[in-house]
């Protein structure tokens, strides 16, 4: 990590995002909640939305730092 720092702490929707919130504070960095299946959030409806949302909320996350 001090070579190459952390960018983000990836969230997935069905565990508990304490911990997640834990980390992103103390490292200054985002959490980024991903969905876990077509469903899991409002734009993934079907496997190609589910990767487009995806690949979406990590880049949107690299673009914020």
């Amino acid at each position: 990590l001090q070579k190459q720092p952390a960018r983000m702490v990836i969230h997935a929707t069905y565990e508990n995002a304490r911990a997640d919130q834990w980390l992103s504070q103390r490292l200054n960095i985002p959490v980024v909640t991903l969905p876990f299946t077509v469903g899991g959030t409002p734009g993934a409806h079907d496997l190609d939305s589910l990767f487009d949302d995806t690949l979406a909320r990590l880049l949107q996350a690299f673009k914020g730092k």
